[in-house]
């Protein structure tokens, strides 16, 4: 029995169906969307929250997708940019891919009437353009002469700090300016001083009340902080905390958005479905 034709197309739930013959191929709808997210800094470190900053996605045929910065949007991020398969990315918009690795994109942030191009993209490029999969993007702002991935005016903060005849070279990322363990590209990304040995991003374990550890950290304001916890120092998972100061009946939270700059005390919630913890650290975003 030949198969059934009809001389129209048939559109049956909104999939387009094609006749088949012994010849034919599948017509597939384009596959799912792909994420691109992550945090926009401007040139001291600290995330962009102003309401008209925008991150824009532009390919190299003018198309371009728009995605406006929302601080806080989740911790650690400000800003999402959902790429479709069929956006125009490519030249056949039905290609397994959204962004093909050759395919010519670049990033920009508008603020106001003004618009930046990125001095540093920090991310995972292994999995961009896949459907259905993310890529964790973030965008420094800001001028880079020396392309070490440290703004310019941050590096000459630190050189009017030392008192020293310093260049812009001198300050590299994975040096340690101020020798307390940290380095300079951590200093920055926590958003303290890397002149300062005093002011370095540490937790500390102040005591215990109750069998409850009790932790504190300096937080800066804009920064995201997640509590990690570990029992071998090898695999660490993000651990729900209480703050104390917030009283006795204080939710659980999972994260902490500073609003200003102050020494913060968690308490980290232990037992039921939390791992176990011997360890802890904090991760500022």
């Amino acid at each position: 029995m030949k198969p059934f034709c009809d001389s129209k197309p048939a559109i049956i739930l909104a999939a387009v169906l094609a006749c088949l013959t012994a010849t034919s191929i599948f017509a597939f709808p384009p596959a799912p969307h792909h994420l691109i997210y992550g945090l926009v800094r401007d040139e001291f470190g600290n995330p962009i929250s102003s309401p008209t900053a925008q991150v824009i996605l532009e390919t190299a045929t003018g198309v371009q997708i728009i995605s406006k910065v929302v601080p806080d949007l989740e911790p650690g991020v400000n800003y999402k940019l959902t790429v479709p398969i069929d956006g125009g990315l490519t030249a056949d918009a039905y290609k397994p891919t959204a962004l093909k690795p050759l395919v010519s994109f670049r990033i920009k942030v508008k603020i106001d009437e003004t618009t930046y191009l990125p001095i540093e993209m920090v991310a995972d490029f292994s999995k961009l353009g896949k459907p259905a999969q993310k890529t964790r993007l973030n965008l420094t702002l800001g001028e880079d002469s020396d392309g070490d991935g440290l703004p310019d005016a941050w590096e000459r903060l630190l050189i009017a700090a030392s008192g020293q005849n310093l260049t812009l070279q001198d300050i590299r990322p994975g040096d340690d300016f101020d020798g307390d363990g940290i380095s300079n590209l951590n200093e920055y990304l926590a958003g303290t001083y890397a002149f300062d040995p005093q002011d370095g991003f540490r937790l500390d374990i102040i005591g215990v009340q109750e069998g409850k550890p009790q932790l504190e950290f300096i937080v800066i304001q804009g920064r995201t902080y997640t509590l990690l916890a570990s029992a071998d120092l090898k695999t660490w998972t993000p651990i729900e905390f209480r703050i104390p100061a917030d009283g006795p009946a204080a939710a659980s939270q999972a994260s902490y958005r500073a609003t200003d700059v102050h020494v913060l005390r968690v308490e980290p919630v232990l037992g039921g479905a939390q791992p176990a913890a011997n360890y802890f650290k904090i991760q500022a975003q």
